[in-house]
């Protein structure tokens, strides 16, 4: 059992003198902030618990990958039936990354604040919030499915091809919400290879599913695009029973009792879990909802861009997974440093938390520029009109990485691990639909200029972000203890 942070200790200073130092000796906060980056320590505890974390989120966005190289082969049709299916069950699973990483500021805050136990608890509790999240999502997309398949493409047979994919693959949602619900406890308390191991399985069973269910392979029936989804959907089942294992044989024995449910419902944690996660979820949902409408805005510009989209969005997650592992990290180090009232160490912690991501951001920037040919290659069967597209839009892409990578770290990661959830809503909501949407919808039916600039209008948002996201973090308002006996 930890101890409670003693509020007398030299490292508990008060955010007011944190503003006071930003405002008159910034230098020095930057400075310790670099110097942070680079101490042993320090790197010791931030790879412990990125690199699990990134390999997890990475292994999840593969399977967007291997459903849209699986069935390129089957036509450009095809891929872009599967990016906009996909598209529509990522704001689902949005909706649950929301509760779940409202639940990990919870968790990470009670365990850094000393109160093991509660935390086990937040756990169950988010487990439970999460299912039942999720299954209001799934609701939602079977009662909506005829209006989203209208909106996939004017071809009825694109409509069906779009539904045949849709509802099983939305089905996933249900495993997912238990097998990440799990994966965000185990993270916060600080054992996240639990999760990378059901991961590596989840996505294995995925290649394997997607083999014979697309192709008809190992005595499968051939079922094409409808493959891909039930793949996706068991394999999910697979991974959340697998975490469901190892948390109960390694982390806490009691998780699934009956007699720990009253300790799930308990009114207090669910309360502090639903004041942060809700507004996440909710702003998650509407962001995704903008990434929809790119879609829409792409397929306005004809199938090609449509399919390019489809091609480059799980690329594009793949680094986003990077960036997903970079953002829990720091919710973790520096929601743990503020459950102990370690406001300054909080301040530095996130300094050097942004070195990490401008760092790997860059990389990958220059990764993905020298992986572009090989990448192309793999996805040689959706047509060389697509593929010539879609070069363009990747060095697109590669150039706003960078702007992307520090949002993600700052707005996920440091903003909310403070409890900080309105500004991040703003700041979102804010460059999406009043900046990106509207320079978008210009370029492509005001000005029909080609893709590849209207991909760079869609990723001007992310420039918006920055901005607003830099003048809250110098605010300093999510310096944050949420106490687990308030």
């Amino acid at each position: 059992m930890f101890e409670k942070p003693n509020m007398n200790d030299p490292h508990v200073v008060a955010p007011a003198r944190i503003i006071h130092e930003w405002q008159n000796d910034r230098r020095r906060l930057l400075v310790d902030g670099v110097k942070q980056s680079m101490s042993r320590s320090f790197v010791r505890s931030f790879l412990f618990t990125a690199l699990p974390i990134t390999a997890q989120a990475l292994m999840a966005s593969s399977r967007t990958v291997f459903d849209v190289f699986m069935t390129s082969s089957l036509g450009a049709e095809e891929v872009a039936v599967v990016g906009y299916g996909s598209r529509i069950v990522f704001i689902l699973i949005l909706l649950v990354l929301g509760i779940c990483n409202g639940a990990g500021v919870v968790i990470a805050q009670f365990y850094g604040g000393g109160s093991e136990m509660r935390a086990k608890h937040a756990v169950g509790t988010t487990i439970l919030l999460s299912f039942a999240i999720s299954l209001i999502g799934l609701s939602s997309i079977y009662l909506l499915s005829g209006p989203l398949a209208v909106w996939s493409s004017t071809d009825p047979a694109v409509q069906q091809l779009t539904l045949d994919y849709l509802l099983p693959a939305s089905a996933m949602v249900l495993p997912f919400s238990i097998a990440f619900a799990i994966a965000v406890g185990l993270r916060s308390v600080g054992k996240p290879i639990l999760a990378t191991w059901a991961s590596l399985v989840g996505l294995v069973s995925n290649v394997a599913l997607n083999y014979a269910l697309i192709f008809g392979n190992l005595g499968a029936p051939a079922l094409g695009v409808q493959g891909a989804a039930y793949a996706s959907a068991i394999s999910f089942v697979i991974e959340a029973l697998v975490v469901g294992v190892c948390v109960v044989l390694f982390y806490d024995r009691a998780l699934f009792s009956a007699g720990r449910v009253m300790c799930y419902l308990n009114v207090d944690t669910i309360r502090k879990t639903l004041r942060i996660g809700l507004p996440i979820a909710f702003g998650s949902v509407v962001w995704a909802i903008g990434i929809f409408a790119y879609s829409i805005l792409s397929a306005m510009a004809g199938t090609v861009p449509l399919a390019v989209l489809a091609l480059v969005t799980p690329i594009e997650s793949l680094a986003i997974a990077v960036l997903i592992g970079l953002s829990s990290t720091t919710n973790v180090i520096v929601g743990q440093a503020l459950g102990q009232a370690h406001f300054r160490r909080a301040t530095v912690d996130a300094i050097a938390l942004l070195v990490w991501t401008l760092g790997a951001s860059l990389l990958m920037s220059l990764l993905l520029l020298a992986l572009k040919p090989a990448i192309l290659l793999l996805y040689a069967g959706a047509g060389t009109d697509v593929l010539a597209v879609a070069d363009q839009v990747f060095t697109v892409l590669a150039a706003v990485l960078v702007f992307r990578s520090l949002n993600v770290t700052l707005i996920v990661g440091v903003l909310r691990a403070g409890g900080d959830t309105a500004s991040p809503i703003v700041i979102d909501l804010t460059a999406q639909w009043l900046v990106a949407i509207p320079i978008a919808y210009l370029c492509i039916v005001v000005f029909a200029l080609p893709f590849p600039l209207v991909f760079l209008a869609f990723n001007s948002e992310e420039m918006a972000r920055q901005v607003m996201a830099l003048f809250r973090f110098r605010q300093f308002k999510w310096l944050r203890r949420i106490a687990p006996d308030s």
